[in-house]
């Protein structure tokens, strides 16, 4: 079974929604979703031309963080009842991670609760950052602790924040969107969340961020020292082991940054990914024959491509 761990789909009466709540502008990301208007017909259609079985569903960027509870409240349980309905719909085609009304906890814990028990959701989907908060935010405590509770999978997605000079060119989603990836799972580590609540089963998206690519400087360089460990971090030993606890979506296209992520965390821990909408057609395609670029074993791209997705969802059970 292959599984699309890292997909969006965007309903327009949630889109609807979120632009009352929260204005039009966390909608406008979508309109770049060149498979956006394609019908849940369509996307099994190109799902089947892929060779792709099971889609995993999540709001990307537009997620309901509304400052009033309400509001916020009722966007995320309209998204959550959309998903569940494709999934209803398609059986064995589409599942989703839930999203929650953070920052306010308890309807977030609530609403969780709902995904998990009643919707029959695989995870739960968050920001990288909640309405400008870091997710090491004290306050998501308990919301952490239910999570772990649970021992429920947590994928996490960038929401468009970009940084310094992104205001152009669309930088804030083109670069921007995996050092948002990078920033929160080292927070997440690094803040002593993931040691706190070690149950959580983390996806950072893109192969995580710049991640890979950085892993010896975060560690410190063999015989050198490297970086002093910051004074409030709440970590033991080498930051790159907590890393490698995580899994990671293969969302890129270039083989030799898939091979630097296979390299850092090892391809037991990579779940395939394409962004779909925004990767459809050919672009969708090679999301998923990328994968056979890079000099895995048969066995280690069977896990990739699905085997390691099946089991930490839970989904083995559904294989044929």
């Amino acid at each position: 079974m292959r599984i699309d761990v890292h997909a969006h789909y965007f309903h327009p009466e949630y889109l609807a929604c979120l632009a009352r709540c929260l204005g039009e502008a966390v909608t406008l990301h979508t309109a770049r979703a060149p498979g956006g208007h394609l019908t849940p017909e369509e996307i099994l259609g190109l799902l089947d031309e892929s060779g792709v079985d099971l889609l995993v569903l999540s709001p990307s960027a537009s997620q309901p963080y509304a400052p009033r509870e309400a509001d916020a409240v009722a966007a995320a349980r309209l998204c959550n009842d959309i998903y569940a309905d494709l999934a209803r719909r398609y059986p064995g085609r589409f599942a989703a991670f839930g999203t929650v009304p953070l920052p306010h906890v308890d309807a977030a814990i609530a609403e969780a609760a709902r995904c998990l028990d009643t919707l029959g959701f695989v995870g739960i989907n968050t920001g990288c950052s909640v309405a400008g908060r870091p997710l090491d935010d004290p306050a998501f405590d308990p919301f952490w602790a239910e999570l772990n509770r649970r021992g429920a999978v947590l994928f996490l997605h960038p929401v468009g924040i970009g940084g310094p000079c992104m205001d152009k060119y669309n930088l804030a989603f083109l670069v921007g969107a995996p050092f948002e990836d990078t920033v929160a799972a080292l927070r997440l580590v690094l803040s002593g969340v993931t040691t706190r609540y070690p149950r959580i089963r983390v996806i950072v998206p893109h192969l995580g961020g710049t991640l890979p690519f950085l892993l010896a400087r975060i560690d410190g360089a063999p015989g050198r020292g490297g970086p002093p460990r910051p004074r409030d971090a709440c970590v033991e030993g080498p930051v790159s082991a907590h890393l490698r606890r995580f899994w990671y979506d293969t969302v890129n296209h270039d083989p030799n940054a898939l091979r630097c992520a296979l390299a850092a965390f090892g391809a037991d821990r990579l779940l395939l990914g394409s962004d779909f909408p925004y990767a459809t057609g050919e672009y969708y395609r090679h999301c998923v024959t990328y994968i056979g670029e890079v000099g895995l074993t048969p066995a280690e791209q069977e896990a990739v491509l699905g085997g390691n997705a099946a089991a930490l969802l839970g989904l083995a059970a559904q294989r044929g």
